[in-house]
This record gives structure tokens, sequence and C-alpha cells, in this order.
């Protein structure tokens, strides 16, 4: 069914009046117009999305926000353009392709279906939607530049869209850098070349992160209680303009995104471009019990006899088998106790080995 796209546009509208973006929207207007110096083809918004508030207006463009986020940047685009003219907010505004509408969303829906699975998206790559991801973040680039829109006119001079801001293209969620700034377009109206105004190309910050999916940490345990055999495959994130330095190396982050697949000569990858970060809550106690606390004041008077209980009690899972770390420890005791000085006050310390295979022991 047709989604009704007049109603969606009065939702719009009817939304960041009650939320406060359309105040914050002028606002910006107004920054563009105090920089007088610079020259523009591309005018670019964020606007924060609260999915709960929205679909208390509307259910059914909450529903496509969520769903379409693509098509329904276009109708805040639409509506934004109609506030610039209607207003006469920014003068150099000729067409809607010059106004750029990023949605920030505040958070998803706490659903199965929103929390993003790599093994199941990788049987649809159409589904570019909204979904959230949690990881840690392994590895990240420096942070680089890629053209977030560019200004594109007709080599025809008589055409009449040979001056107009009539193409504009902009990056798109799992777009390349050669895929945004193209050498084969064609003008619609009389078929000729198209050729890039460079004077007019934005350009913004990027940079990739490496993470895993949180659910990696249980293969440090040791052993699983699964009997799934489960690979953890690393994926790469994009943070660009205000998301540049958000995430530290190490910790936990709840990402939501929009996941694309990446063609690289023959091979395929699943990235994901994110929409908002956001810090993840570690599960865990937020102090040392009293037991543990305990055991380290009963253990203080060595050195290693704290960590050694603990890897007992605490590792025995995950120590590598035939290390013999007992056996290495009572023998550095029996050296410790032998003296080469006086051998009559020497305490001797007798070990009593019992194995299957005695090359190891001698060695």
């Amino acid at each position: 069914m047709r989604p009704n796209l007049l109603k969606m546009k009065e939702t719009a509208l009817m939304y960041l009046d009650r939320s406060g973006g359309l105040q914050k929207f002028m606002d910006d207007c107004k920054v563009y117009n105090a920089d007088s110096k610079q020259s523009y083809a591309i005018f670019r918004f964020l606007v924060l999305i609260n999915p709960s508030d929205i679909t208390e207006l509307d259910a059914e463009f909450g529903n496509y926000i969520l769903h379409e986020p693509v098509k329904a940047t276009q109708i805040f685009q639409s509506v934004c353009f109609t506030t610039v003219k209607t207003l006469s907010l920014i003068q150099e505004v000729k067409t809607e392709a010059q106004i750029r509408v990023v949605l920030k969303l505040t958070h998803l829906p706490s659903l199965p279906s929103y929390v993003l699975s790599l093994h199941k998206f990788a049987l649809d790559y159409s589904s570019h939607r909204f979904y959230m991801l949690e990881g840690i973040v392994l590895a990240m680039t420096i942070v680089t530049k890629y053209t977030q829109g560019a200004k594109f006119v007709c080599c025809e001079e008589a055409c009449q869209f040979c001056e107009e801001f009539q193409y504009i293209r902009v990056h798109t969620p799992g777009a390349t850098e050669a895929a945004t700034v193209r050498n084969d377009l064609a003008c619609s109206f009389c078929s000729s070349p198209l050729q890039e105004d460079m004077k007019y190309r934005v350009l913004g910050d990027k940079q990739m992160i490496e993470m895993i999916d949180i659910k990696a940490i249980s293969v440090f345990q040791g052993f699983s209680q699964s009997k799934m055999h489960i690979r953890f495959q690393s994926f790469t994130v994009f943070l660009r303009d205000e998301l540049i330095d958000k995430m530290k190396l190490g910790n936990k982050y709840k990402v939501i995104g929009i996941p694309v697949c990446m063609e690289s000569s023959s091979q395929i990858t699943a990235c994901l471009e994110a929409n908002s970060v956001q810090p993840s809550d570690l599960k865990g106690p937020s102090s040392i019990s009293r037991k543990f606390k305990c055991l380290l004041s009963l253990t203080s008077n060595s050195y290693w006899r704290f960590t050694a209980l603990l890897a007992n009690n605490f590792a025995s899972e995950i120590v590598p088998p035939g290390i013999y770390n007992t056996l290495k420890l009572a023998i550095l005791l029996s050296l410790v106790l032998t003296s080469d000085k006086d051998d009559t006050t020497s305490d001797y310390l007798d070990l009593l080995v019992l194995t299957n295979d005695s090359l190891i022991i001698d060695r």
C-alpha cells in the first residue's frame, strides 16, 4: 500500500514543532546566513528523532522511519525545504536537493527484531533499516576525509540545467567515494555529460572502527555450555562527522545504524553505517565483595598466594594442560631450601611425582 505522503509531512512538521526541532532548524539556518564568505551548495541539518514520541503522533510514520529511513529522510527534507522557502531563511537555497537532512535516532525499540544478527543479515542484502548492535572495539583507523556532497552541472551551455542547483549528489549509507562522485552521469534534460563543480564539493570526516560481538567474551571463559559451535567474526563500523572519536579501544558500545554490504573485488563485507553511538552499561558488581577482601587480607603476607588461589579456583578450565605449575613451584621451593655452604643444616624438600610420561618430567 502506498504511504500517505501528505499526512506524513504534516506529522513530520508537527513533530519538529513539538520537539523543538523546528526552532533548532531555524537557528542552524541563521548560522549559514552568518557565514557570508562561504558559498554553499549543500546545507546539512541534523534532526533528532525519538521513535517513541513520533510513534505516539502517528504509528504508521514512526514505523516508516524505523524501516524505511532513506525514504523517511526525504519527507523531512521536503518539509525543511518548504520551511526555508516559506520563511525565507536561506536565500541561496534554490532546489530541494540542496537541503540535506540527517536523522539521528535516540534509541530503538527493545525488541529482538531490532538487534542485528550478522549470520541472519547475510541472507538479506536489501534490508536498509535501523538495527542495534553491541560490541567491543578492537581497532580503529585515523580520521580521513570523504565527500558529503557535490554539485554537478550540464556541459551544454544552452541547457537550462547548466548553472542551476539541479544535480546534487550526497553520500548515502553504504555508498563508496566512487559511487558518490561519478564521471558517467548524464543530464536528464539534454542527455549531455555532467561535470562536477569542484568549488562546491563538501568534505566530511570519516573513521573506520573494527568491533566484535559482545557474545565473543564467552570464548575467554575456556568452555561453553552450548553445544553449538559458533565462530565470531569482527565487523566494520563507519563513523562520520559528529561521531568521530566517540569510541575508545577496548570499550563496549551500543551502535545504532544501517547495515550494508560493501563489495570489494570478489568479496562482500558486512558493515554498519553508524547513526548513533552509546556506551554500553557493564553488567557486574560495582565493588569487590566482602569475601574477596577477606581472602586478600588472609594472603597478604605473600606476593603470589592470592593470585595463585584465584587461578586455581577460577581459571582451572582455561589453564593449558601439561604446564605442571604445582611441580615447578615445588622444585623452586626445594632450590630455595637447599644451600651449598652448609649441607648439615640444609632442609631438603622431598618430592614424589606420579606421571605416565617420565620424559616430560625429566625435561
